[in-house]
C-alpha cells in the first residue's frame, strides 16, 4: 500500500505549477465520486480534478493500492505501444514517485478540453511534462 500523503509536498508543488489550489487527500476515490456526483474517467483511476468557481481542487485516494499504480502503467504501455511500438514506457516510470506524478499529470491533462478525451494525447503531454519538469534526469 502506498500513501500518498507521503508524497504530499511533491504534490503540492505540481499544484502550484498548474494553477490547482488545493490538494485533498481521500480514503475512497470511488466513494468520494459517488457521494459528490462526479464522474470518475476510469475505475482504477487514483485522483481527481474538480473545479469550484475560480478554484482547482486535485482530490486524492489516501492509500492506494500497488497493484492499481502498476495496472495503470501497463495500461499507459499499451496505449504507448500504438505510439511507439519500440519504447517501453514503463522503463521510464521506473519509480513511485514518477508513477505518482503522470497521475497527477495525467489527471490535469484530461480537464484541458483541446485534447477532447484523447487518452494518448494525454498521455503523451504528461510524459512531456514531466521531461519538463526533470524527472527523466533523476
Amino acid at each position: 500500500m502506498i500513501l500518498a500523503e507521503d508524497y504530499e509536498s511533491l504534490l503540492r508543488n505540481l499544484g502550484i505549477e498548474y494553477f490547482i489550489q488545493n490538494i485533498r487527500f481521500v480514503p475512497d476515490l470511488i466513494s468520494w465520486a459517488r457521494e459528490h456526483n462526479s464522474a470518475l474517467n476510469e475505475p482504477g483511476q487514483l485522483m481527481k480534478l474538480v473545479s469550484a468557481e475560480t478554484e482547482l481542487t486535485m482530490v486524492i485516494q489516501s492509500e492506494i493500492p500497488e497493484d492499481t499504480l502498476d495496472n495503470l502503467i501497463t495500461s499507459l504501455g499499451v496505449r504507448w505501444s500504438l505510439k511507439d511500438n519500440t519504447a517501453d514506457i514503463s522503463k521510464q516510470l521506473n519509480s513511485t514517485k514518477k508513477r505518482i506524478v503522470f497521475s497527477f499529470l495525467k489527471e490535469y491533462a484530461r480537464s484541458r478540453k483541446d485534447f477532447d478525451g484523447d487518452e494518448l494525447h494525454e498521455d503523451d503531454w504528461a510524459i512531456k511534462a514531466m521531461d519538463k519538469l526533470g524527472f527523466f534526469r533523476e
